[in-house]
């Protein structure tokens, strides 16, 4: 068989294996990506929970500066959520809530009593969003 006969088919075989290894190696890095994303998601968690025990303590003497911490709770709540949407779902829409709340209580000033108990379950959630 001549040289040209052979060269398209052989071309095409090697072309298909090379698209099998780099499939299969993508296939095979897919676990590990998996588990960093879980990992900084749930260091985004924690650090939304340092944030909130912040704004806890801070909030009845010092509103204005509880503000910045709730923002920073917020920020890392919303890095870890992408992760989280794929698999609770309700709890990061019930999340998002919770801060749209909290900060429209704290924009109006509102009464520790009435921010201080929202911010403590919105906390709990996180947690229990941690462990998994």
């Amino acid at each position: 068989m001549p040289w040209q006969q052979v060269r398209w088919p052989l071309a095409l075989t090697l072309a298909a294996a090379g698209l099998g290894l780099i499939g299969g190696l993508a296939w095979a890095l897919r676990p590990r990506a998996e588990a960093e994303t879980a990992a900084l998601a749930r260091r985004s968690l924690r650090e939304a929970t340092h944030q909130l025990d912040l704004f806890l303590q801070t909030y009845p003497t010092a509103p204005g500066e509880a503000r910045g911490a709730l923002q920073r709770a917020r920020s890392a709540f919303d890095q870890a959520a992408g992760h989280l949407s794929l698999t609770r779902p309700a709890e990061v829409q019930q999340g998002r809530a919770d801060f749209e709340q909290l900060q429209a209580l704290t924009a109006a000033e509102a009464p520790p009593e009435a921010v201080l108990p929202l911010a403590r379950r919105l906390r709990e959630r996180i947690q229990a969003l941690q462990g998994e």
